[in-house]
């Protein structure tokens, strides 16, 4: 349950600035919840839950899609496949909806009986479609890298290559986090935070670590941090179960603010020996209830992630600049 809350609070807090959006309109951080229930971030059933509760509030229109008179439990590979393909944009919104229908129509997503027809009669007709195998997308911009997944090329289809090219450029923004990074000693954690980050991420450039603005006028904070278990031959667990409860907050030397979603896959990000994995956590604006608030940002102050684990403690600077 408590996954499903961290998921749910995370889409809630952003549709409060976000406007309403039809089949052919779906919001651009969408993309985000697919792309990392695609890469095993978020379970099958948080992914559920959050998709059905943005159908039942109009964020995502569906056309009308007919129930089948037989049902299913498992979600088929083919519609995670397009989910990750989708936030890739290597095929169309109306792909990722396809598979998003027939999860309606085998009874895997529960939704009501005004947002889709409920003609038990009629067969289903969405199936996995043989031709959404994705192109490659090896232009990403950067030389360097170009030269680098030029080697995929070489692989047999198209799905084998975005599988190299995701690999290579995994690596590739790995190596340029850390470069670019301080990096700090937190029991056997080693924490590397860039400042003032942008990368890009399915076609477009994206901001972290840094100040943004939304159309209100609300400033946002999204922090990419990489971590790392560099200190212990037994495995880490570094925790962020929700917001309220949490390891991690932002700090101005007088006032902390908790978080408005985060990426923690239950609550939890687990380092193995030797393994590195980012996290990404938000603070934006209060969703309504428990200790939400919306977060201020005043360039004469200083910022600090305060990290406070069992295995140790930390107020690490964070160096923010207003976004352009």
């Amino acid at each position: 349950m408590k996954k499903i809350i961290s998921v749910l609070a995370s889409i809630i807090l952003i549709t409060s600035f976000v406007g309403l959006a039809d089949a052919a309109n779906v919001p651009d951080w969408v993309k985000n919840n697919a792309g990392w229930w695609a890469d095993g971030q978020i379970d099958d059933q948080a992914f559920v839950s959050g998709m059905q509760f943005l159908i039942e509030e109009g964020i995502i229109t569906v056309p009308s899609t007919t129930r089948s008179a037989s049902t299913s439990d498992s979600i088929p590979d083919w519609v995670k496949n397009n989910a990750g393909w989708w936030a890739d944009d290597a095929i169309s919104e109306n792909d990722f909806l396809n598979g998003i229908q027939y999860l309606i129509k085998m009874g895997i997503m529960q939704v009501s009986a005004s947002s889709v027809g409920n003609d038990m009669s009629q067969p289903s007709q969405y199936q996995p479609q043989e031709d959404q195998t994705p192109k490659s997308t090896s232009q990403s911009g950067d030389k360097t890298l170009d030269e680098m997944l030029l080697v995929c090329q070489n692989e047999e289809n198209a799905r084998l290559i975005r599988d190299c090219e995701k690999v290579i450029k995994d690596d590739y923004n790995l190596k340029m986090y850390k470069d670019n990074s301080e990096s700090y000693q937190v029991g056997p954690i080693t924490y590397y935070y860039a400042a003032n980050w942008q990368e890009e991420k399915r076609g477009t450039v994206k901001q972290y670590n840094n100040i943004a603005y939304t159309a209100t006028g609300q400033a946002l904070l999204n922090l990419k941090v990489l971590a790392e278990n560099t200190g212990s031959s037994s495995n880490v667990t570094m925790t962020c179960t929700s917001p309220s409860i949490c390891n991690y907050n932002v700090w101005d030397g007088g006032h902390k603010w908790v978080n408005s979603g985060s990426d923690f896959t239950s609550g939890n990000v687990v380092l193995k020996p030797g393994q590195n994995r980012f996290f990404e956590i938000l603070w934006g604006p209060a969703i309504g209830y428990g200790s939400y608030e919306d977060f201020l940002y005043d360039s004469g102050k200083d910022y600090y992630l305060r990290i406070a684990e069992p295995f140790g403690k930390l107020d690490l600077p964070l160096n923010l600049v207003v976004a352009p």
